[in-house]
């Protein structure tokens, strides 16, 4: 729903945080790599063969420049890995991820919390409904969604950019697909945006004032494409936003309430009440309604997309 921004320099120290660390420590996927059993065990399977050969050299020292790769790997390059080295068994997947791919050590590790801190996902990217912080000192994080999941692609279970910071809810939810075959919006590249928008209607013209919570809410994908809208009819029905937003309709009337109160007038009368307080109009109108509504500070607050969508919408309808 809302993409997670990551700028140059966000996305090279998380980088070279990640290799470090992966590099470093004990059960970090060099080192499991090095260990006889676990080469033993790839080289001798052939379902494993493609795979042997892209994490070793003929000599079966490990391909360390392969492997970064396969750590940093974007949306496309992992697809193309899927391509390659297809899904494995419940089994053979288990084993992977238990001696090789180790997600579950990584994400209990003092890098994971560093990682997250500076991605700064305040809010899920999947649904937009509930904060996800992080606290190193509490052990309390986010989840990671596997975006492409771990279970059929275990190769892919500590791929940096496989790892969605999320809500428990998103994170269960869209546990049951496989997004290689049935493909949802991918957070760090893309999101609702204003061409799929959250809608209001009612017979009742008193919805426009925040008067009844007899109105229909709804998402509208608008001018989206053919591909985005098959990916975002994915998403509202793996994760049943339509279901839960329609749990906010009292949050959205008083967003209606709100603005049929705070006219443009009044939210000037505020800005020259308080010069010191409010630089602009949309300081104003994120202090009314306890949300920012800026592009660009949608991924910090709950239900910021929703806010900015029914604000626009009764802005035109007012």
């Amino acid at each position: 729903m809302i993409r997670i921004k990551l700028s140059p320099k966000d996305k090279k120290d998380i980088e070279k945080l990640f290799i470090e660390d992966m590099g470093s420590q004990e059960t970090g996927i060099f080192k499991n790599l090095e260990l006889p059993d676990n080469k033993e065990f790839l080289a001798s399977r052939i379902q494993f063969k493609k795979l042997y050969a892209y994490l070793y050299y003929k000599d079966d020292t490990i391909n360390v420049e392969n492997i970064k790769a396969l750590l940093l790997a974007n949306k496309q390059q992992l697809e193309v890995f899927i391509s390659e080295f297809g899904c494995f068994s419940e089994r053979d997947s288990e084993v992977l991820r238990d001696n090789i791919f180790r997600y579950e050590t990584f994400s209990s590790r003092k890098c994971a919390y560093d990682i997250l801190r500076i991605e700064k996902v305040a809010v899920c990217p999947y649904c937009n409904r509930q904060y996800i912080v992080t606290l190193d000192n509490k052990k309390v994080r986010p989840q990671f969604d596997h975006y492409f999941p771990k279970s059929k692609y275990p190769y892919l279970a500590i791929s940096i950019y496989n790892l969605i910071p999320s809500c428990g809810i998103c994170n269960q939810a869209k546990s049951k697909i496989d997004t290689y075959e049935t493909p949802i919006l991918y957070p760090f590249e893309e999101e609702f945006g204003d061409e799929t928008r959250f809608r209001m209607d009612s017979d009742d013209i008193k919805y426009l004032r925040g008067m009844t919570d007899e109105f229909k809410l709804f998402i509208e994908n608008g001018d989206a494409n053919e591909d985005k809208a098959k990916k975002i009819e994915k998403q509202r029905e793996i994760l049943h936003l339509d279901e839960l937003y329609d749990k906010h309709k009292d949050y959205v009337r008083d967003i209606a309430w709100n603005h049929y109160i705070n006219s443009k007038e009044r939210i000037n009368e505020i800005m020259r009440g308080f010069p010191e307080l409010f630089a602009s109009e949309e300081d104003v109108i994120a202090t009314i309604y306890m949300n920012d509504i800026r592009e660009e500070n949608l991924g910090k607050r709950p239900l910021s997309k929703l806010t900015r969508d029914i604000y626009k919408e009764l802005s035109i309808t007012k």
